[in-house]
């Protein structure tokens, strides 16, 4: 079981290794097409081979549930105490880096609103319920519509060009 898992990480690091350097490549493109689609297909083979055998969807269920609840260990309302100020913002600066890097490559718009959500569902002082989600992504859908009619209405200012808006 271990020795399929780390073969299908080596895939998949290689697989990455290989589409970054042969992706970004301005003279020959065309001369990278088949070494890519080859490295499409590791890519897709490592990570068959990591869900069926390496029991990636269980393996990502226990990170998911750690992170849960080492998240709302630090800012929920259950031990207050525990953490110091700084420490209880660890999650808003990995929302912040995260918002950094894929505003170019999402849209500012959709990664400003889900930003916003993840931050309002994190930082509530009770554990999230569907209720409560539901009425963070109200406020988040209309706090992106104010930050889209300020900056493409009013200012008339052209945001990068990205997958979505």
């Amino acid at each position: 079981m271990l020795a399929k898992r780390l073969t299908a990480l080596g895939g998949l690091a290689l697989a990455v290794l290989l589409l970054s350097l042969g992706t970004n490549v301005e003279y020959g493109e065309e001369a990278y097409f088949f070494p890519n689609l080859l490295t499409y297909f590791l890519f897709g083979f490592a990570l068959i081979l990591l869900i069926t055998d390496g029991e990636l969807l269980s393996w990502l269920k226990e990170i998911a549930d750690f992170l849960w609840r080492w998240m709302f260990g630090i800012v929920g309302q259950g031990n207050p105490a525990r953490w110091p100020d700084a420490v209880r913002l660890i999650p808003m600066f990995i929302i912040i880096l995260l918002y950094l890097y894929f505003a170019d490559i999402v849209g500012m718009y959709t990664t400003s609103f889900l930003a916003f959500v993840l931050i309002t569902v994190i930082y509530t002082p009770l554990r999230p319920r569907s209720r409560s989600v539901l009425k963070n992504t109200v406020i988040g859908v209309l706090f992106t519509g104010v930050i889209y009619l300020i900056f493409s209405v009013l200012l008339q200012l052209q945001t990068p060009s990205a997958w979505l808006i």
